[in-house]
C-alpha cells in the first residue's frame, strides 16, 4: 500500500540545509572581488596626476569585477535556503523560500551518493550529489523536477537512462548524507561510489 502524497514534509524528516552555509563560504570570495574592482580607484584618488584614462580605465574594472561580485552574491542570497529534506514519503528539495520538487521513495528503484575530487587534498576540488534512480521513464511536468534529470547509466538491465540527480551545494559531509538517505529509504541505498570528476557534469564545486 503506498503512502498518500503529503502537502509537507513529516515532523521527523531529516532536514539538510545548504543554503546558508554556502552563503557563509561564499560571500567573502565576492567581498574581495568587489575590493579588488575598487582598488584602481583607491589607488588613483590618493596619487596626484592621474590621466582621464587611467580613472576611465579603473571605472571598466570596477564595473566588470564589481558586477561579477554582485551576480555571485545574488546567487547566494537567492540560494540561502536551498535544502534537502528526507522523510518516510521522499526526498524534497527546496531551492528558494517557495519553489521545491518532492521525488517518492515508492517512484524510485535506488538511491545513492556520487563523488568526485580534481587536484591535491589540499587545494583540490570537489563535487558530490544525491543519486535518484526512477523504476520508470522520467518524463515529470513540474519544471523544477524536470532540470534535475541528467542521463546516466542504467541501475541494472531493465531500467531508464536517466535519473534525478540532485547536486550538493556544500562542503557537507558525504557520511551526513549518506545516513540520512540510508535510514529513511534502506530498501532503495545502493552505496557511495566515487567516479571521475567529468562524469557528474556542471556539478557545482562544494570547496
Amino acid at each position: 500500500m503506498s503512502l498518500p502524497a503529503p502537502s509537507s514534509p513529516a515532523p521527523d524528516a531529516t532536514v539538510l540545509r545548504f543554503g546558508m552555509r554556502q552563503l557563509r563560504t561564499g560571500l567573502p570570495g565576492s567581498v574581495f572581488l568587489l575590493c579588488l574592482g575598487l582598488l584602481p580607484l583607491v589607488i588613483g584618488a590618493v596619487q596626484e596626476g592621474q590621466r582621464t584614462g587611467s580613472w576611465i580605465l579603473g571605472g571598466v574594472w570596477l564595473l566588470l569585477l564589481g558586477g561579477l561580485a554582485l551576480r555571485i552574491a545574488r546567487t547566494l542570497w537567492v540560494g540561502r535556503t536551498t535544502r534537502l529534506v528526507l522523510d518516510a514519503y521522499g526526498a524534497w528539495w527546496w531551492h528558494g523560500r517557495e519553489q521545491h520538487a518532492v521525488i517518492p521513495w515508492a517512484s524510485l528503484a535506488g538511491v545513492g551518493v556520487y563523488w568526485a575530487s580534481k587536484g591535491d587534498a589540499k587545494n583540490g576540488r570537489k563535487i558530490m550529489s544525491l543519486e535518484l534512480c526512477p523504476s520508470d521513464d522520467v518524463t515529470p511536468s513540474d519544471p523544477l523536477l524536470r532540470s534535475l534529470v541528467v542521463p546516466a547509466e542504467a541501475l541494472r538491465p531493465g531500467l531508464p537512462e536517466h535519473r534525478y540527480r540532485l547536486a550538493i551545494p556544500t562542503p557537507a559531509s558525504r557520511r551526513e548524507l549518506a545516513a540520512a538517505a540510508q535510514a529513511h529509504a534502506p530498501h532503495l541505498w545502493f552505496g557511495e561510489h566515487e567516479r571521475p570528476y567529468d562524469c557528474l557534469g556542471p556539478l557545482r564545486h562544494v570547496s
